[in-house]
């Protein structure tokens, strides 16, 4: 653990200060360290001090060893408690969890639930440091630790209020919407927006009229102004807006799970793994 503070911190004095020792002590440990090792792991410039080849090494191995001691201390917590409470899901949109969350909870109302939205990268960051327990996203996290399952496959919709003039449309090609004003979340809010995505596969730039929180935009569509995107799964999810079949091709989605293999999983953690597959026979079901 000291090892790898340093590591991170990069300077003794620095790292003392947070693991509460002195710095000759930090010294002298990170010494002996160097000696079990057989050799030097930092390369030394006064008090700074940066990894070497050697020190990757062992800060990669120290690394899953304190992960597995972590794993260790949430199953035997586990087994005396009988189940850990608390999951967090990173998901890459709130549309993804508007069709199930709030049952769950109804169902499981002993469960308590972290939902963060995040980048499939940072999902797939957070599921490896053990930020994330799972991860709900469109398309497969591909890594060689993490496991992702196919949930279900969703159809991508246009969102109109209901006075909008395409309001009677039963489906829609994106390039009718080219010259369309276009209503989405903030790009730092939903970290990854349905619309950019769509928008470039269909070959053209959004005109974004509006980028606001989702009672904001449905608000202003509710005028008949503006379109959006969503998804076929959850197109009851807003009052007086209708959700209109993309007939492009490029608008469908695989909806994956993904966690972490190297990971133990609580009874809470399988509990949800196994609502999500049941919601994807249902999704898939209806199509």
């Amino acid at each position: 653990k000291y090892f790898k503070v340093v590591a991170e911190q990069e300077h003794i004095t620095k790292s003392a200060k947070l693991l509460m020792v002195s710095q000759p002590y930090l010294s002298a440990i990170v010494a002996r360290l160097e000696e079990e090792m057989g050799g030097q792991l930092f390369d030394r410039d006064g008090r700074n001090v940066v990894l070497n080849e050697y020190g990757k090494i062992l800060l990669h191995h120290a690394n899953e060893a304190l992960q597995h001691l972590e794993d260790a201390k949430k199953e035997i917590a586990d087994m005396r408690s009988r189940d850990t409470k608390y999951i967090r899901l990173g998901s890459s949109s709130t549309m993804l969890s508007k069709r199930w969350l709030v049952d769950f909870l109804k169902e499981h109302d002993d469960i308590r639930l972290a939902h963060l939205l995040a980048a499939h990268n940072e999902i797939m960051d957070g599921l490896l440091s053990g930020r994330f327990d799972f991860g709900l996203t469109t398309g497969r996290l591909d890594h060689p630790k993490i496991i992702s399952v196919p949930l279900w496959k969703d159809r991508y919709t246009l969102l109109v209020g209901a006075r909008h003039p395409m309001a009677r449309r039963r489906k829609i090609y994106l390039q009718d919407i080219q010259n369309e004003k276009i209503c989405a979340l903030p790009e730092d809010q939903s970290k990854l927006r349905i619309v950019d995505e769509l928008c470039k596969k269909a070959g053209f730039e959004p005109d974004f009229v509006l980028e606001g929180n989702v009672e904001l935009l449905s608000d202003y569509m509710r005028e008949g102004l503006g379109v959006s995107f969503g998804l076929a799964s959850v197109r009851d999810a807003y009052r007086d807006i209708r959700s209109i079949p993309l007939a492009d091709e490029i608008g469908e989605a695989s909806i994956y799970l993904s966690w972490c293999g190297e990971r133990y999983l609580t009874n809470s953690m399988l509990t949800l793994q196994s609502y999500l597959r049941d919601v994807g026979k249902q999704i898939e079901a209806e199509r």
